[in-house]
């Protein structure tokens, strides 16, 4: 079966991050098995003074999710919510992605987005990562992922993520607008190897097939993304787009937000609308943040 790889440049504590989440739900739907995806963890900040000498406060930190419902995801309304290092989640998703696999590591990255950015829980609180692997149904605990974070291979598997999220492609460096500073955290005297001034901005994706790449660096639509897969493998079977709400619901197999279950129906502009049909439907809302997430 022919096939793209699809990798995602995030962070979990990245509010584009999430309001990507609808173009990944748009995807699976779309193109199933046919695009493989692979995570690499950009770790934004190592211990949260890269904020602090910014000036980026909890205050300030909270208005700044409330910019974000233009892209329609279920963000806090909290007036202030925690600010901190992102590293020590990063490092439990790629040891989740280690040791159980990519598929549970998106599902973990996917949790902790909605525990913090929708729920507004603190990303470094050892309960918080708890509660997202309960939430996902993963197979390990807190305590599990902390063991696993301290073994060297881990270790170096979060490492070469931090480097590669920092020697963007020629390709990526000719849309600087789109990058961000490699900061302070990770050095290339750290990482032993050179590491570019500048790194890729989550999301990022990097799609390759056969030995050709193409990129999109930066927060993009979704209409880019599959513009990129269509140059790539334009035979690739695309899945009729969804036209029953609930239908989605039940296929994700988890909650959604009313924007994602919208995109999937290709009407990325109707979030209201198709909130109402939902409820019509007999799906069961819960709130959080400015939305909610959807069950059967």
């Amino acid at each position: 079966m022919p096939s793209v790889d699809v990798t995602t440049y995030t962070d979990p504590a990245c509010p584009y991050a999430f309001s990507a989440e609808p173009i990944r739900w748009r995807l699976r739907w779309r193109y199933g098995d046919e695009l493989r995806c692979h995570l690499r963890l950009v770790g934004l900040s190592k211990d949260g003074a890269s904020y602090e000498r910014m000036g980026f406060t909890p205050e300030r930190a909270a208005a700044a999710l409330r910019h974000f419902d233009a892209y329609g995801q279920p963000l806090t309304t909290a007036e202030s919510r925690p600010v901190g290092g992102t590293w020590p989640a990063c490092e439990a998703i790629v040891a989740v992605r280690e040791r159980r696999g990519i598929d549970a590591a998106v599902t973990l990255l996917r949790a902790l987005h909605v525990e913090t950015l929708a729920g507004g829980a603190a990303l470094s609180d050892d309960a918080t990562l708890a509660a997202a692997l309960e939430a996902g149904g993963l197979d390990a605990t807190a305590d599990d992922v902390a063991g696993w974070r301290a073994e060297e291979d881990v270790q170096a598997a979060f490492r070469a993520d931090l480097s590669a999220a920092r020697r963007p492609s020629p390709a990526a460096v000719a849309l600087d607008q789109k990058l961000a500073p490699s900061g302070e955290d990770w050095t290339a005297e750290q990482a032993g190897e050179p590491l570019g001034p500048r790194r890729y901005t989550c999301p990022s994706y990097v799609l390759e097939r056969d030995g050709r790449v193409l990129e999109a660096p930066g927060f993009h639509t979704a209409l880019t993304i599959e513009t990129l897969v269509a140059n790539l493998a334009p035979e690739l079977e695309q899945r009729p787009w969804a036209t029953d709400p609930l239908e989605v619901v039940r296929w994700a197999g988890e909650p959604l937000t009313t924007q994602e279950v919208a995109a999937v129906l290709d009407r990325e502009g109707e979030r209201d609308a198709v909130g109402e049909e939902l409820a019509a439907a007999g799906a069961t809302r819960r709130p959080i943040g400015t939305d909610a997430l959807w069950t059967a």
